[in-house]
């Protein structure tokens, strides 16, 4: 993934799991996709596993327990930057200790600790759901643990999403997408490790957690394999309670199956936005999860202004690659005419770098009929409006092919500024095309 920062804390990072018996819990996360790495019995019996994405160090204690350990080359110099950063340590290694090992915890009391690292130990190279391409999130055959799917996060409840997210950013945790329903929450990463931290009373302990478009049937074959002591969530998703007493999450991709009818469909709590002509009504990965797995085709059809049963299988197979994700998010808006109550167009925000305080403005009208009517003009100043003075936005940017004259003309007219031409940007008409670069900035907001 492009923009993740560079670990700071160490070059290999692992879960450290206690267990009174070494080769039980091995067992059980072989059920799981796991295998077997190396086992030693100093400075006490250990056994290291991997999933080929994952590492895990299954270490002897009868006292559950549950740590984020990274390994470290330069220990001494870490640990002197967590030092002078206020970083309270509940254990420090002593001079005479073979294997130096620090520890630390996060506000909310998850473990950290620091090892110096150790022969032979390497990070897998498999790719989790932070770094995989989003277009395969849905082609299980590329999943690496073809047993339980995709490692998501290490979830972590917080009291405060805020206060832990500037705790983190010590440990060079860098936020790369924060969200508001159904509880404030965010996915953090220092370029190795992935954190989510959940600001919700719904669970009260961390849990390593997987995430599979095929989850259902892998849970199937885990329970005819022998699977014991899980609760049911959601359909096709599952917490297992492991036999170290620690947690893992198996979830449906998207939270639950997409296409899903409920009986009682719940609110769409959408921000609409009024102009003259037009209600623009919102359009947010959540609400489209909502239409998805609580509405009736025909509902999504006209809420998401699709004419066909081929745009509606489109847009559930979108659902389904994540249309919300670790990397950006959408805000988006269907354009209804007044009028008539039918959705013409649709315009928002994609790209969403909500760190950076940027996001890419697009629009499109579906009904030919509306265009040449100033509609779309009239729309976009209600969005870039919203995102400034809403999104909080710093820089709202546009790319549009040189060919493409109408909508040159209308950003011009907006008060966007030229920047310059990204040469081969997108594929259109079998060929690859320039984009021309425009943005427009806060400081230049009054000139709209």
């Amino acid at each position: 993934m492009e923009n993740l920062p560079t670990p700071v804390l160490g070059e290999i990072t692992a879960f450290t799991i206690t267990t009174p018996a070494l080769d039980q819990s091995l067992a059980y996360y072989q059920q799981l996709g796991f295998r077997e790495l190396f086992r030693a019995d100093w400075p006490f019996p250990w056994i290291q596993i991997t999933d080929g994405v994952l590492l895990i160090m299954l270490r002897t204690d009868p006292i559950p327990y549950i740590a984020l350990t990274y390994y470290v080359k330069d220990i001494a110099g870490v640990v002197a930057d967590l030092d002078k950063k206020g970083i309270a340590f509940t254990y420090r290694a002593k001079d005479a200790d073979p294997v130096k090992r620090f520890v630390f915890q996060s506000p909310d009391g998850l473990t950290i600790s620091l090892v110096n690292i150790m022969e032979g130990f390497s990070q897998p190279p498999g790719p989790g759901m932070l770094t995989m391409p989003q277009q395969d999130y849905f082609s299980p055959d590329k999943y690496v643990n073809k047993v339980v799917g995709l490692y998501g996060e290490f979830a972590h409840p917080v009291a405060d999403l805020e206060k832990s997210i500037v705790f983190w950013a010590q440990l060079g945790f860098k936020t790369v997408s924060k969200f508001a329903s159904p509880y404030p929450w965010a996915i953090i990463s220092d370029g190795l490790s992935i954190v989510g931290l959940h600001q919700t009373a719904s669970f009260n302990y961390p849990a390593i957690t997987f995430f599979a478009a095929d989850m259902k049937e892998k849970i199937e074959r885990l329970k005819e394999g022998g699977l014991t002591n899980y609760t049911e969530k959601a359909a096709g998703s599952i917490v297992l309670t492991t036999p170290e007493q620690q947690h893992i999450n198996l979830f449906q991709l998207s939270g639950g199956v997409p296409g899903t009818k409920k009986q009682k469909k719940p609110a769409l709590k959408q921000t609409v936005l009024e102009t003259e002509r037009l209600l623009l009504k919102e359009l947010s990965p959540e609400i489209i999860d909502v239409l998805f797995t609580s509405y009736s085709d025909d509902d999504i059809m006209h809420h998401m202004g699709l004419s066909t049963k081929d745009e509606l299988e489109t847009e559930r197979r979108n659902l389904k690659m994540g249309l919300s994700n670790y990397r950006t998010t959408i805000k988006s808006f269907m354009l209804f005419d007044k009028k008539s109550d039918k959705a013409i167009g649709r315009s928002g925000f994609h790209n969403w770098y909500r760190e950076h305080s940027r996001a890419e403005l697009g629009y499109r009208m579906f009904d030919d009929a509306m265009k040449r009517k100033g509609l779309m003009t009239e729309a976009v100043k209600a969005i870039i409006r919203y995102g400034f003075e809403e999104m909080k936005l710093n820089r709202i940017e546009a790319f549009i092919g040189k060919e493409n004259v109408p909508s040159l003309k209308m950003i011009k007219g907006l008060g966007f500024t030229k920047e310059g031409v990204l040469r081969s940007h997108y594929f259109k008409n079998d060929k690859m095309e320039d984009s021309i670069c425009f943005s427009l900035l806060r400081s230049e907001y009054g000139a709209v």
